[in-house]
Formats: structure tokens, sequence, C-alpha cells
């Protein structure tokens, strides 16, 4: 065993006393204590002498005095028994378990004398390769505790430890102090969850461990931690510095957890600078390569996989730990990998597309999230305003003209209303406050319920709208619903037929993909992609996307065959209605060069 690092987790506290010395060493039967070896949360662990039945060197860990309440009692009974339920070569055994002459409980298990993965990894200058070998195991080992009904709950460098004897390093997973059982009971002690308890290690955390109740936790947090552990792995640094999260409120560190995207590895170590403890050029020195090699072999696979793990919905994380390994593992072997990016510049042009009225809203907002900028907003939405204003008087029928005119006067309204969410960042308006991206959007969808409701087109269009701005910020859960109202809205103003209806199926359809509901994206995007079709022709911007969107959630199912025919109908037809060289049409030719990748087409 070895001393664990100073990143205690937030609900255990920390023993202010010196270590005992070694006359006050607890009295135990059959066990000689020889030293402290480390002390967790509640626990101490000595180095000790069994003398029966057998001699052999183990570890012993004894709550401390002063800590044996009856919730640290549960807590440390859990502990016990769920090491003893596993039998793994890279979990560490239990041997035995009682109490001492004073009545404090203890549980006995073998001796591991290894130092944290990460700190073997750059002692030993391993290259990635080794590295990922090594996390694989630690993959085994958690799978096996998940098999066991165990949630570990505190993964990280420190309780993954690697022993290093006859040229062969060995995993050893330890420390299930905080584990909680997901299929049968641990403990005769009911052990409680406090409400606005932290369990864990913050830079280690998920983000369902880091919500207030933490009570729907399952083995996709340890996913998370684990991805983490391969995060620091490979760039040398964590996610979210440890320091900063430790320095942090608990509302701040909850908020990072929940809401902050992490950086990819490789941009990660690209971005690291001298003022962090290792930089770009030890990391990649520990890892016996160069900065620029180091960089290039994690961009693509490993970035996509780490990412994958660290997907802050669980229901995008890899399932199991086994899932996460055998990723790993086609990486290695120069397989496709089940992890890859989105192609976020594709949505992002369909998005301006689908949204042809409301397209300067759009703009609006993300001018005044980057910038702020209420006057470069206020001369854009005038520039619009012409351009609409000139497609009318083109308009060459009385019925064109009459429907450009209202596309025209729904526009101006969908503008002037998202510009008003943003008067708070012009300085005139602001007077000191800030507010951020997430709560305008918030402010504006409450707004867009109440004051709206005798305008449907108008809240549709903008339901739709701030639908796609919270998917872009990852916040699926809040998107879907407003999706679902700007359908809801468009069935009832337009019928079952009309292109608006289309539209914002297709946009429900996106949201659903991305939270990996595949079977009913596919189930909408066919909806959209008939509707299209029989309502604009063969040839249109729109079929066109739900050509695409189609094809690419029909081989997330592993439906290639048809998948594969629908992209090329969609690069055909792309190609037709916007010319061999359209950055959107380069988009579709890199996704199915993709898609016949991971069915390993490489030719």
């Amino acid at each position: 065993m070895t001393k664990p690092d100073d990143t205690q987790p937030l609900n255990i506290p920390t023993q202010t006393t010196a270590p005992q010395p070694a006359q006050a060493l607890p009295k135990i039967s059959n066990y000689k204590l020889i030293d402290i070896l480390g002390e967790g949360g509640f626990g101490v662990v000595y180095l000790a002498q069994q003398t029966k039945p057998v001699k052999r060197r183990v570890a012993l860990k004894v709550i401390k005095p002063g800590m044996d309440s009856k919730a640290v009692i549960a807590r440390f009974e859990a502990e016990r028994q769920a090491l003893a339920m596993m039998n793994h070569p890279n979990v560490a055994k239990v041997f035995d378990a009682g109490t001492t002459e004073q009545g404090r409980p203890y549980f006995v298990m073998e001796l591991v004398t290894g130092v944290p993965i990460t700190e073997h990894c750059d002692l030993h200058k391993l290259n990635i390769v080794d590295r990922l070998s090594l996390f694989i195991n630690v993959c085994e080992a958690v799978q096996h505790a998940h098999q066991k009904g165990i949630i570990h709950r505190d993964i990280k460098p420190s309780n993954i430890l690697v022993e290093y004897r006859n040229n062969t390093s060995i995993i050893k997973v330890i420390d299930f102090g905080v584990a909680k059982a997901i299929e049968q009971k641990l403990s005769e002690k009911t052990i409680y969850t406090l409400q606005g308890q932290l369990i864990g290690t913050p830079a280690y955390m998920s983000p369902e461990q880091a919500e207030m109740s933490a009570q729907d936790i399952d083995t996709r947090s340890d996913i998370y931690s684990l991805g983490v552990v391969l995060y620091q792995l490979l760039t040398g640094v964590t996610p979210f510095d440890a320091k900063t999260l430790m320095q942090a409120g608990w509302e701040e560190i909850r908020r990072v957890i929940r809401e902050q995207e992490p950086q990819k590895p490789s941009t990660k170590l690209s971005s690291i600078g001298d003022e962090l403890v290792a930089d770009s050029a030890t990391i990649a020195h520990n890892r016996h390569t160069n900065p620029d090699t180091l960089t290039k072999h994690l961009r693509g696979d490993l970035d996509w996989i780490t990412i994958k793990a660290l997907e802050k919905d669980r229901t995008r994380r890899y399932a199991t730990a086994t899932e996460f390994a055998d990723d790993l593992r086609r990486h290695l072997h120069h397989e496709p990998v089940l992890a890859s990016p989105p192609s976020s510049g594709y949505r992002f042009k369909k998005f301006i597309r689908r949204n042809k009225g409301p397209v300067t809203a759009v703009s609006a907002v993300l001018v005044a999230l980057t910038a702020g900028l209420a006057m470069t907003v206020h001369l854009y939405i005038k520039a619009e305003e012409a351009r609409i204003e000139a497609e009318t008087a083109r308009a060459e029928t009385i019925i064109e003209r009459d429907n450009a005119q209202r596309e025209a006067e729904t526009a101006k309204q969908v503008q002037h209303f998202m510009i008003d969410l943003f008067k708070v960042s012009d300085p005139s308006e602001a007077r000191g406050n800030t507010i951020t991206a997430r709560e305008i959007m918030d402010r504006g969808a409450e707004r867009i319920g109440k004051e709206l409701s005798d305008q449907p087109l108008i809240q549709a269009t903008l339901f739709q709208t701030i639908s796609s701005v919270y998917t872009s910020l990852g916040l699926y859960h809040i998107s879907l619903p407003l999706a679902e109202q700007a359908l809801r809205i468009s069935r009832q103003v337009h019928g079952d037929e009309h292109p608006d209806v289309a539209n914002n199926l297709h946009n429900l359809a996106e949201v659903l993909q991305k939270q990996g509901k595949y079977a009913e994206a596919e189930k909408l995007f066919r909806q959209a992609l008939a509707m299209s079709r029989k309502l604009l022709g063969e040839e249109h911007a729109d079929v066109f996307e739900n050509l695409h969107n189609l094809a690419g959630v029909l081989n997330e199912q592993g439906k290639y065959a048809e998948g594969d025919k629908l992209r090329r109908q969609a690069i055909t037809m792309g190609r037709k209605l916007l010319g061999d060289e359209s950055p959107i049409v380069a988009t579709s030719l890199s996704n199915l060069a993709s898609d016949l990748y991971r069915q390993r087409k490489y030719a």
C-alpha cells in the first residue's frame, strides 16, 4: 500500500492528529503491527506480520480512534464485504476480518507494495502503448467489481497501484471504502448518503455523483472516473485541475463537473504551459517520445475514446468497462473504434440552412455570446432585413410575395425577441450586471411560453431556435422538450404535412440522435425525409440534409448497407445543388469515409 494522495473525498473527515507512536498501536490477536503505511479518511492502514495460522506480511486496516460512529462503521463494513466478494488478480484480496480489543473493526488484505499507476508509468517512462495495456487491466478489474454488483465510486491513481516484480507490472485496485452495492445489501447497518454530500474525489467524480442527491448512481459513474485516469495517463494532468477544484466552493465544483466540457487530450497537451507542474516536453519525455509525436498519437482515436468515456450524458459513455477496454484494444490493433468525432461543422451549416427565417436571430445569439456587441447585432439585423425586403420585391407572383412578406415579418419579430434577451450584454443596459449564456436561454424559453401563446408561428420558430442553441451547448435534456413543443405547435398550425413540420421533425430527431436514442431518431428522420420529398421534390436542400442525417443514424446502429446507399445519394444530390467544391459536400465525403473505415473498407 502507499500513502493516499492529498485530494481527499469531501465527505470524509481529515485526521488532524499526528501518527500514533509505536507503543500505541492497537493489539490484534494473531497479528503484529509494525508501522503505519498510510491513512485514508476514516481508516489507518498498517504493515503487519500475521503469526497464525500462516506467517506472512499483510496490510491491516483499522478504523481510527474517535471515528467509530455508526455511519463510519457501516461504510467500513461495506468496504470489507465488498472486497470479500471479489476474486480477481487485479483486485486486492481480503484474508481476514474482526475487531480489536477496543472494539474497533479491522480487516486484513494482501500487502500491495506498489505505487500509483501514474507514478509507475512516469517512473518507468512507459510509452502510450504500454500505458494503454496497463489501463486495460484496470478496466478488467473494475468490470469484475461491477459483475459482483459493486460500484467503486472513488477510482483514481492512488487507488490503482502497480507492483513491479520480475520485470512485470501487476495492477491492484484498492480501497472500496465508498463503494456502493447495486444488487445486494453489503452491511447490516444502513449506509446513508446525506443530502448535499459529495461521495468521491472531485477531480475524478462523474457529473451524476456531483448532483445534490447523488442517489441515481450506476456503473457508468466508474466509467467516467476511468476516463479521467486515462486522460491523466495520456496528458499528465486531469481534465479539470484538482487544486483549482479543491479551492472552489461546492457549488462551483458541481458546476464545473456537470457543465464544463473537457478539452480533448491532444488539445490539452498542446495548451499546457510553464505554469503547470509538468510541461508538455516533460510529459512527452515521460512517455518516451517528443511533444509533436505525442500530440499526433493522441489526435484521433485516443481523443475520441477518452472523450466518450467523459461524456456528461452517461447514455453516451461506454456502457461497460469491458466495452471501454475493447475500444482501446481496437486502437492498439489498428482497427476501427466505436468512438468517433461528431461532424459539428455540418450540423452548424445544416442548422442555418434549416432556419431560413430566423437565421439572423441565430447569428445574433452567436455574436452576443462571443462578443456581446449589441451594435454589431443591430447592424446585422438591418442588413438582413434589407435582404429580405429585396427578396420580397423580386417575388414573381402575388402568392410568393405574400409568403415572403410573412416570412420577413416572422423573422423580424424573432430577431427583436432574441435581441431583447441580450440587452443585458449591452454596456448601456447592463449597469454592471453579468449574466451567462445559459441564463439568457433559460429566460428566453420561459418568456416564449408566456408571451407568445397568441402567435404560434413565432412561438414555434423560437422554440426550435432556442432548442438548437441548447443542443449546441450539450444540454440535450433541456433541448428535447423545446423541440417537442416546436413540433407540436407547428402541426397545430400547418397540419400533418408542411415544410415547417418536416424541419421540426428533423430538429427533434437530431436531439434524440445526440442522446444516443438512435431508433427513435431514425423513425423521425424517415418521416422528415418522406415529407420533404413529397412537398419539395427529389432535389432540394432539405431532402439532402435528411438523407445525410438518416444515413448517419443508420450507420450508428450498424445498418451500413442502407446507410452507405443513402450517404452516396446525398453526395450526388449535394454536388448537383451546391457544386463539387462545396464545403458541405466535402464534409459528406469525409463522413462517408469514416463510415467505410468503421467497416474496414480501407481502400
